[in-house]
């Protein structure tokens, strides 16, 4: 208790955000105009600052950045735009860093603070079930099964600091201080920032940095996007949410500048020996703004991509700045600075045109399995590494840079390639006995809880089916969502190989949700894999009919995967498809081609011909064309060959036939 009071003294009297004697009250006030038009947090550092006692422990600046990638890095670097990242790179050690499925931000987070799996931690998805209403809310710690390295390294006697990790709210108490997820202005803007801060005397320095951080101006804004300040300024006093890129900008620019300014004041003041700050924005700029970066894709229009395909680079280049201010840190204290994300992005040629970079059922797929790991200064051997990392590792390397044993049940070793005498201990139980404690919060409210989903919504974090309330499961513990469950399977599923424990999960999920599509999807994907093709059909179509976002592109999947695996089982599938969806042209032209192909002329056309009067598609009408050819009726062939080159004039392989059917 002695500890605590001093930690709460020291942290309240030496924070420079936190008033100088000033009331809670006040200090939370909005921030006067002439602070508001100072310059932003990454362009003015502090010119003096305290540094950390020369002869003890070297310390490590740990900054997690989500959805970092190569590309972007090298292509910016390249351009010369981030001048600090070059740097780091040159200087220091890198590597890509694997990731794992399922591929979501408080999942894959949590595993590299703990070392161990989503199976151990049990933080599972981006909600919980509130065990006594069953209302969803925001994922928390408290579904956080085991302690993190920040308890550890707490325990072992070191000094912590903690800003914006995923699910950490409420604060916990550790030997330094901790500010918590609920300060970012993406998720959580119009939320109470009460539980947000240990000690919580620095909520009201919290809430002052926020008012001062988290309101980019128009003007600041104009810099990211080619559109008025006025405009800028009418577009954030309407009522649009996240679903508008200007909004979103302004969300993710603010919430940078709130988790940076608030961990390099803290650690200024408190010079802890482990400090690590989260940073969102990195992956949520590419959500929004990847599909207009150069090279303009297709489906992009001139006025769009005039309009914001500058936002990635001075956004990367405005984390950059602070980048180099966390490298001023490290060089003046002597401490280690990692660098790491989650999983990587798609920002050249292989970003998904046809799918959304927000959407629910499609922002995944602009993820890359391979992210980034990073580490520079003190300790460091300089080099490329050619090792598979894992998120796995993280922890390890951490803790060891940190001489604090790593628990026995971590799978993952340091990185010992990247440091110089770089020692592993391990030591059984490490974890036995350690206890995290959180600071009180108040609950979430309702209208809390249902803004924090609509945001979700809007970053494709979830579909409609997913923001549903369930039945309140009691006890003392947040309950798991059907995603959860629907998660866990995925992780046993293809990261584990135990397809039981995947079974049970999918089915624990539809137990909460009989009617959501995506475990229904994954069991049938369990099944193909296993061989059984009777149950894959059905679980398949049953997701489907539940609400499945992209029926047609999968069923096509499914028919490549079983081209390349076990081509007899493809036409079955087509034919089930056929049967259950009679109007769907494309799947009826896919299975006339493949009766085509096995020499079934007659039946490829009856499949096909019902679409024949009404379709407006040049590719069905060269399909039937094809079929009428290969049965003879040469006439109706250059009849809908013609039909169809009215329809799309540019087709060379339909003028080519027509001529040679003309010809004979």
């Amino acid at each position: 208790m002695a500890l605590r009071r001093s930690l709460v003294g020291l942290a309240g009297s030496t924070l420079l955000f936190a008033g100088c004697g000033r009331s809670a009250e006040k200090q939370i006030q909005p921030t006067p105009a002439a602070a508001v038009a100072s310059p932003p947090v990454e362009s003015a550092d502090v010119s003096n600052r305290p540094r950390r006692p020369e002869g003890g422990p070297a310390a490590v600046i740990w900054l997690g950045l989500d959805g970092l990638d190569w590309e972007i890095l090298d292509r910016l670097s390249a351009q010369g735009k981030m001048p600090n990242w070059s740097r780091l790179v040159s200087e220091g050690y890198s590597s890509k860093l694997t990731s794992f499925v399922p591929i979501l931000s408080p999942v894959v987070w949590t595993t590299i603070a703990t070392g161990v799996g989503p199976d151990v931690h049990r933080v599972l998805d981006f909600q919980e079930v509130d065990p006594k209403t069953g209302q969803k809310i925001p994922i928390s710690g408290l579904s956080r099964a085991v302690p993190a390295i920040w308890n550890m390294a707490s325990a072992a006697g070191k000094k912590v600091g903690v800003v914006g990790w995923w699910a950490t709210h409420p604060a916990e108490e550790v030997n330094g201080f901790f500010v918590t997820d609920h300060a970012s202005p993406i998720l959580y803007d119009k939320q109470t920032l009460s539980g947000s801060a240990y000690p919580s005397s620095l909520e009201a320095g919290v809430a002052q940095i926020v008012e001062r951080e988290g309101h980019p101006t128009p003007a600041d804004l104009a810099r990211f996007v080619d559109i008025p300040p006025a405009e800028i300024g009418r577009i954030l006093g309407s009522s649009q949410g996240m679903d508008n890129a200007v909004v979103a900008l302004a969300r993710i620019v603010a919430a940078t500048r709130v988790y940076h300014r608030a961990a390099r004041d803290l650690y200024d003041k408190n010079l802890p020996d482990l400090m690590t700050v989260y940073i969102e924005g990195t992956d949520e700029i590419g959500h929004f703004f990847s599909p207009f970066t150069a090279p303009r894709l297709a489906c992009v229009s001139e006025e769009d991509f005039g309009r914001y395909h500058r936002a990635v680079e001075v956004y990367y280049g405005m984390v950059d700045q602070m980048l180099g201010q966390w490298m001023r840190r490290a060089e003046e204290d002597r401490a280690t600075l990692l660098v790491n994300s989650d999983h990587g992005f798609k920002w050249g040629e292989d970003r998904p045109c046809e799918r959304s970079s927000f959407g629910w059922s499609t922002a995944a797929y602009w993820h890359r399995l391979d992210g980034v790991f990073a580490a520079w200064e003190a300790r460091v051997r300089p080099g490329k590494g050619n090792e598979k990392l894992s998120m796995f590792e993280i922890a390890p390397t951490v803790l060891a840079l940190l001489g604090v044993p790593q628990d026995a049940g971590m799978s993952g070793h340091p990185i010992t390639a990247a440091f110089r005498e770089l020692r592993s201990r391990q030591r059984p139980g490490a974890l036995a006995g350690l206890t995290v404690r959180r600071v009180a919060a108040a609950p979430m409210s309702a209208a809390e809880a249902s803004e924090y989903t609509k945001k979700l919504l809007a970053l494709g974090y979830l579909s409609a089916t997913e923001a549903r309330p369930l039945a309140a499961p009691g006890g003392d513990r947040p309950g798991m969502t059907e995603g959860a469950w629907n998660n866990l399977g995925l992780y046993f599923r293809d990261s584990l190989k135990k397809r039981a424990a995947a079974q049970e999960a999918f089915e624990r999920a539809l137990k909460l949700s009989p009617n959501y599509h995506s475990p229904m999807f994954n069991l049938a994907v369990l099944y193909r894999d296993k061989g059984d093709d009777g149950l894959a059909r059905e679980w398949l179509f049953r997701s489907f009919a539940a609400g499945h976002a992209e029926p047609d592109r999968t069923l096509q999947g499914w028919l490549n995967w079983y081209d390349d695996h076990r081509p007899a089982a493809g036409m079955p599938l087509l034919e089930e498809g056929v049967k259950r969806s009679p109007d769907n042209e494309g799947l009826a032209r896919a299975l006339a081609v493949r009766r085509f192909k096995r020499k079934d002329c007659p039946g490829g056309f009856a499949a096909l011909a019902p679409f024949e009067a009404k379709t407006s598609d040049p590719n069905t009408l060269n399909s039937l064309a094809l079929l009428q050819t290969c049965l003879g009726k040469r006439e109706e062939a250059v009849a809908l060959l013609e039909r169809s080159l009215s329809l799309k004039p540019d087709q060379p392989g339909a003028i080519q036939s027509l001529n040679l059917l003309k010809r004979r």
